[in-house]
């Protein structure tokens, strides 16, 4: 197990860590399939989301994945056109500290548990949830007092940082490309494999949680967020 944690550092800290350095192929739908697998902040990323959205209401989830494929879609296609960001990777390292966080120090929904619609239950929105019954004498703590807009409020600041962030993510890979006919391929390549790596970590999230093995999304979550952390500072 130590030396699988050594490779593992000695990789996330070289420059082969970062996938938008012109050191893979950008050639045609095959090479973008494989960007997502082969860039350590890529893949650490992806997969990340998708073990986070394991643990939220399944309509979230959806709307997760599929705000990050959009908006990395449409930065792609914004650095293929030479609209760029002077801190483009800046942003990108960030966004690896913060998926990191966010499996390290909290894998519960942000919506209250006695209002939350489960995956593997029933429904699709969190109104569709049955509510607990609150006997007297129950704490605030286990019914906490969350309304409506403070929900909805919670999910639009979600929702708008994982956009920025494909963004960059999708800005970074397009400004890389060259403009020619395989730069679509390649980009609707990446879009595929990034989608294949969400729905891979939400069904390894959803199996882990299954089986009473949550604790190991917090230590993906854990390197994740040192790795990033390590590569702003370096």
């Amino acid at each position: 197990m130590k030396k699988i944690i050594v490779v593992a550092a000695l990789i996330a800290f070289s420059d082969a860590a970062l996938a938008h350095t012109g050191l893979l192929p950008t050639d045609g739908f095959s090479h973008g399939f494989q960007h997502p697998f082969l860039g350590l902040d890529h893949f650490l990323v992806m997969l990340g989301l998708g073990l986070w959205a394991s643990s939220r209401s399944r309509l979230l989830a959806q709307q997760a994945i599929g705000v990050f494929l959009l908006f990395m879609t449409a930065g792609a296609l914004l650095g293929l056109a030479e609209i760029g960001f002077t801190y483009v990777e800046t942003a990108i390292l960030v966004s690896l500290v913060l998926v990191g966080m966010a499996l390290s120090f909290g894998t519960t929904s942000i919506v209250p548990t006695h209002q939350r619609t489960l995956w593997g239950i029933n429904g699709n929105s969190v109104r569709n949830a049955p509510a607990l019954r609150r006997d007297a004498g129950a704490s605030d703590t286990a019914f906490p007092r969350w309304s409506v807009g403070t929900i909805n409020m919670r999910k639009a600041i979600i929702l708008t940082s994982i956009a920025v962030f494909a963004a960059m993510h999708g800005l970074a890979h397009g400004g890389a490309l060259p403009i020619a006919a395989s730069a679509y391929a390649y980009i609707t390549g990446i879009v595929s494999g990034t989608a294949v790596l969400h729905f891979s970590g939400l069904a390894l999230g959803l199996i882990a949680r299954g089986i009473n093995a949550a604790g190991l999304i917090r230590i993906y979550g854990t390197m994740t967020g040192l790795i990033g952390a390590w590569l702003l500072l370096a």
